[in-house]
């Protein structure tokens, strides 16, 4: 006789239904399960996210630069400074769509073992070559520094503003190129005596303004010295 061997099956282990686990213990599975998925889900937000955040921040019309050379003012890098804000409301426009950049981050100041100064130099250099400049504002020695008889940086004030609008600026309030011929063009302003320096906490000890010969918008940078001067 022979004998056949049953082995009697073992009882199957419950399941545990996902809607009878504890709030934790659903989340351990849905990342235990699913965290590639969920990974990947986060990467490509982020990626998707941060595209949108540059489109938003660089899709406007600059509708005019003004260099600024050892210059600083609370907000200057996120343009929340007094300055772009006042002259930004002075243009009319939202600041969004439309912005008036005033940039700070320029330095003339020669330090030891430190290029920032070569690099600013240039840099406007460059800038002014492309017309990708419209106001240039610095101390008095910096004004004429970038102007020669052949080139000039800047544009005659005469030929922007009115006699009338000069007249309200004051001769005291005018920097002036001279040529190696004796003749002098009025190239600049000096805001020391107004509200770019009296309603700001902006740092430049003299800061003059001046509009570049090459702007491509040179009638916004010359509504800088109105605004200025509240012509």
């Amino acid at each position: 006789m022979s004998f056949q061997l049953f082995k009697k099956p073992m009882p199957k282990e419950r399941k545990t239904l996902f809607k009878e686990l504890s709030f934790s213990e659903k989340i351990s599975y849905i990342f235990e399960y699913y965290k590639f998925h969920i990974l990947t889900i986060v990467i490509t937000a982020l990626i998707i996210g941060s595209f949108v955040y540059f489109y938003i921040q660089n899709n406007y019309d600059s509708v005019c630069y003004i260099a600024v050379v050892d210059g600083k003012i609370t907000g200057y890098d996120d343009r929340t400074d007094a300055i772009t804000q006042g002259f930004t409301q002075h243009l009319g426009i939202d600041g969004k769509k439309q912005r008036a950049e005033i940039d700070y981050n320029y330095s003339l100041i020669v330090q030891p073992m430190d290029q920032e100064a070569e690099v600013s130099r240039s840099k406007l250099y460059i800038l002014s070559s492309t017309g990708s400049i419209d106001g240039f504002m610095a101390n008095p020695e910096y004004i004429t520094y970038f102007s020669t008889d052949i080139e000039p940086y800047f544009m005659d004030l005469t030929t922007i503003l009115s006699q009338q609008e000069l007249s309200q600026i004051g001769e005291e309030n005018i920097v002036y190129y001279t040529k190696k011929d004796g003749t002098s063009i009025p190239v600049a302003v000096n805001l020391q005596h107004t509200k770019i320096k009296s309603e700001t906490n902006f740092t430049m000890d003299n800061p003059c303004y001046g509009v570049v010969v090459s702007a491509k918008n040179p009638e916004n940078a010359t509504e800088f010295i109105r605004y200025a001067f509240s012509l």
